[in-house]
């Protein structure tokens, strides 16, 4: 079927989603290889100014712009921005314009712990690591901190390429053998996870831990502690990272039953 960039067709997705729920799961990996041909139909000889913003994560100033001068070069409708460091991340993808995917440089030993974080608050912006050696074990342990892809340390701007798109449009192209060893990750008895450590929060992570655990919003919490909402969320990111959480849901379970967290509630009754 011949695709036409028809920018009314992207508009469908609202009315499925209303008229019809379970379209939504459905039509998702249809709907972002529409965009992503959109994309390279615009980007063209004659094509338009439509444009997919792609989000870096590198400390390195050269990297990001080596990056972003490579994916211009095989796609002009890509707008690249470069960050430092998570919090800058978030504030990107928190903003009016956020990145339809992000290329996380791993070769600058990047925390998965804060990977996980970022994925968890994030669920729908894929993430692509940048520079992995493509040993089964780490392609394996990065999956589970929540990539979608990797570029292998010897792959160059053709395959950087071909990963971006693989990625924006929800597949994952690798070798058969390193398809073997997700398989068996993804089926490998994983031991019962360690009680977590709550006396590693300070106070104040501690009053917003218990608020979480009563299924409070950020902004009721920054309401009952008078403070910002912003100010909440990163006290929220901070305790997840520490705790080695994904979730608010995985907060709210491990602090069910710890002490830690019910006696002073308790005792300031």
């Amino acid at each position: 079927m011949e695709i036409r960039p028809c920018y009314r067709c992207l508009g469908y997705e609202l009315f499925f989603s209303h008229s019809w729920p379970g379209a939504r799961t459905e039509l998702d990996s249809t709907l972002q290889d529409l965009r992503h041909k959109i994309i390279l139909f615009e980007s063209g000889p004659g094509g338009g100014k439509l444009s997919m913003r792609i989000g870096v994560l590198t400390p390195v100033r050269l990297v990001g712009e080596g990056i972003a001068a490579s994916l211009a070069a095989c796609a002009p409708a890509f707008e690249v921005v470069a960050v430092r460091d998570f919090a800058a991340l978030r504030a990107l993808a928190d903003g009016p314009s956020p990145p339809e995917l992000v290329i996380v440089d791993v070769t600058q030993a990047v925390a998965l712990h804060e990977v996980r974080a970022f994925h968890a608050e994030f669920p729908h912006m894929p993430l692509l690591a940048l520079g992995l050696a493509g040993r089964e074990a780490e392609i394996v342990e990065h999956g589970r901190a929540g990539f979608a892809g990797y570029v292998r340390r010897d792959e160059g701007v053709e395959e950087l390429c071909a990963k971006v798109h693989d990625a924006l449009a929800g597949r994952l192209s690798c070798p058969p053998e390193i398809t073997a060893a997700i398989m068996r990750g993804l089926f490998r008895a994983v031991p019962p996870p360690a009680a977590c450590d709550f006396t590693s929060l300070t106070r104040r992570e501690g009053d917003v831990a218990r608020l979480v655990s009563r299924g409070l919003a950020n902004k009721e919490i920054a309401r009952h502690l008078g403070l910002s909402e912003s100010t909440v969320k990163h006290h929220v990111h901070a305790i997840l990272a520490k705790l080695g959480l994904t979730r608010r849901a995985n907060l709210m379970r491990s602090m069910r039953d710890d002490p830690w967290f019910t006696e002073p509630e308790r005792r300031s009754g």
